[in-house]
């Protein structure tokens, strides 16, 4: 049982962590270097977006899978799909932010690649390598919020043993049984998790603390 949970957990919270950085770094970044009309009012939308409460976005993602929903036709409700589109709803905006406020003195990283002419694919590739380090905390952001999240994916998930079962949410369920000595386990195991996670981002950027 617990080996199904923990594989569920890393099924569901590593794509949508992927999927979240790989729409909010690209998304930050146009934010903080373009300029155009109704910008200001965009960046207010997404910092409302980085508090969506995950019950909402569970329920929206619900109603657009539900039979009867615009989407209900792909049938993933209650599946890791669904949870993922919900988790990838919530990390978003997050990693957008911190991507926005991440690139500092972007506007003379882009002057410094004009003045060597350096274009296309090699432009972004020089990009990354400047701003990696916020790069690989937006990922470590996003995987924290991913793992810790519980009410979206319980919603759309359905906490299905065998299937959509997460650690949070076989905490929830330990809780309502009244075992609480499980869920301090699953707890700990949750921790653990993150806790790896954390650690080997820290040692791909050689940011460990001595």
């Amino acid at each position: 049982m617990l080996a199904n949970v923990i594989i569920s957990t890393l099924v569901v919270c590593i794509p949508s962590t992927f999927l979240a950085v790989l729409i909010g770094v690209p998304a930050g970044y146009f934010l903080k270097v373009k300029r155009f009309k109704y910008r200001k009012m965009l960046i207010r939308i997404v910092y409302t977006l980085s508090g969506l409460p995950p019950v909402l976005a569970g329920l929206l993602v619900y109603i657009l899978l539900s039979r009867k929903g615009p989407l209900g036709f792909l049938n993933i409700l209650f599946t890791k799909w669904a949870m993922v589109i919900a988790q990838v709803i919530l990390i978003v905006p997050i990693v957008t932010l911190y991507t926005l406020s991440g690139l500092k003195n972007i506007d003379r990283v882009l002057e410094n690649l004009d003045y060597l002419n350096v274009k296309g694919r090699k432009r972004y590739t020089a990009i990354m390598k400047e701003y990696s380090k916020e790069i690989m905390y937006a990922i470590v952001l996003g995987l924290s919020r991913s793992i810790s999240e519980v009410g979206g994916v319980l919603i759309v998930g359905g906490n299905i043993e065998g299937s959509t079962r997460i650690l949070t949410t076989a905490i929830i369920f330990e809780i309502t049984k009244g075992e609480f000595s499980n869920a301090l386990l699953l707890g700990a195991v949750l921790l653990a998790i993150s806790f790896t996670f954390n650690t080997l981002l820290q040692i791909l950027q050689g940011d460990v603390v001595d």
